[in-house]
């Protein structure tokens, strides 16, 4: 039984969050529940409850059928608070399949309630049904329930908002690329279809990548990207930052697929953040990568984004020739081919979104006036023959020199093939230059 009448305060006191974008003036939470008495303690003790400065909107079912038709009739209920035994012992464990498997919805939270515990063990249940947490009627008092319910709101908010970034970058791309321009009706119209699958979901992923080959000055910048699947968790792109100075790097997020092709859309817009801070005279950290990447792991962790990043970042100087650089667990490492042979430019770290307070450094090296730097996502050793993790490593590195000045090149020398079946996202980058002038 709830206990309000402990003397808890029911509302916990939360910091000020960033302001929150969404249509509705409420976070709608269905009670789902046979005992009328429970959904009036509920309503009572939550009904002081603030989050974002949005209040909660309670809608009510006392049996699966109800919940049903609610669900039906409201696409936008944040949170469920759900009896496991109504009009049958698993009632509630059905309805929590029939949310995810049917409906496919995998935004809403779920939190189960019961009276008795013994008709479905906590252990069980958290590892075989998509929950989010599964509490006692006979311990959850009203702190507690005000907790669970403020922790479930704060990740619904992070899947919306991840989910919506795809939407938000497209608009800042179509206004910076001539491509975009001519091409936004039918790109508007592939936005309006992402969510019906993956090709549109493909589609804007790839929009954003930057220009196959692309030129700075005197240094060539090149790419391919290979997803295993129809999207990819890998990303790369390079950008000038000002006159003289260039940044660019490669990406990926764990796992692959459309959850990590998400965080991909998150990543771009965080780099196009940076840099707009910087090109308006504002705070920023697109020239110093090991605070960027800091900043980045701090981001992901508050977000509760649930992916973390493997990123090697850059910035070079055609000035002196310098580049500087930053890597958070980004493998294989960068290799670097020039007069003196090739070699891995080494620096172990952790990837960001993993840990709080992750430390990134800054390298730095003067480049000859002659190089080629390969960048490589980790499924390139995937695709090597080699027996073992050092022979593949070696056999990568034996590949690269200054006569391999094109991708297709360093590919054939691999035996990557382009229709070939992938078991994981393959990206290579190359940086080159041939002489400095």
């Amino acid at each position: 039984m709830i206990a309000a009448e402990r003397g808890e305060d029911p509302r916990p006191q939360m910091a000020a969050d960033e302001p929150l974008r969404l249509a509705t003036a409420h976070w709608k939470v269905l009670i789902v529940d046979d005992e009328p008495a429970i959904h009036g303690v509920t309503v009572m003790v939550l009904s002081g409850l603030r989050f974002r400065d949005r209040g909660l909107r309670f809608l009510s079912a006392h049996n699966s059928a109800q919940a049903r038709a609610m669900l039906a009739a409201h696409d936008d209920i944040a949170l469920i608070l759900l009896d496991v035994v109504m009009e049958s012992d698993d009632a509630g464990l059905q309805l929590v399949r029939y949310i995810r498997d049917e409906l496919h919805n995998d935004l809403v939270r779920i939190i189960l309630r019961t009276g008795q515990p013994g008709q479905a063990p906590e252990r069980q249940v958290i590892l075989e049904y998509d929950i989010n947490d599964y509490k006692e009627k006979t311990e959850l008092t009203a702190q507690k329930l005000s907790t669970a319910v403020v922790a479930a709101l704060r990740g619904y908010l992070a899947l919306v908002e991840v989910a919506s970034l795809n939407r938000e970058l497209e608009g800042k791309v179509a206004e910076r690329t001539q491509e975009l321009l001519q091409s936004n009706q039918r790109l508007q119209h592939s936005l309006d279809l992402l969510e019906q699958g993956e090709k549109a979901g493909r589609r804007v992923q790839f929009k954003m990548l930057p220009q196959a080959s692309w030129r700075f000055g005197n240094v060539d910048f090149s790419h391919q990207l290979m997803p295993s699947e129809f999207m990819s968790g890998d990303f790369v792109d390079y950008f000038p930052i000002d006159d003289s100075r260039v940044g660019f790097y490669i990406a990926d997020v764990s796992g692959h697929g459309v959850a990590s092709a998400f965080v991909t859309v998150y990543l771009k817009r965080f780099l196009t953040t940076a840099l707009d801070a910087h090109r308006h005279g504002g705070l920023s950290t697109i020239s110093d990568p090991a605070s960027l990447l800091s900043q980045l792991n701090a981001e992901l962790l508050r977000e509760k984004v649930g992916k973390h990043i493997a990123i090697f970042y850059a910035v070079l100087d055609l000035r002196n020739s310098e580049l500087c650089y930053a890597n958070a667990g980004a493998v294989p490492y960068p290799l670097l081919a020039d007069s003196h042979g090739s070699r891995y430019l080494e620096s172990k770290s952790t990837p960001v979104g993993l840990f709080e307070g992750s430390h990134y450094e800054n390298e730095a090296l003067i480049l000859a006036d002659q190089f080629r730097l390969l960048l490589c996502s980790d499924g390139v050793l995937e695709v090597l023959k080699d027996v073992g993790i050092s022979a593949r490593l070696e056999h990568l590195r034996q590949s690269l020199s200054l006569e391999v000045n094109t991708l297709d090149t360093l590919r054939a020398q691999l035996g990557i093939d382009t229709p070939m079946s992938l078991p994981d996202d393959l990206t290579l980058m190359m940086v080159q230059r041939e002489h400095t002038p």
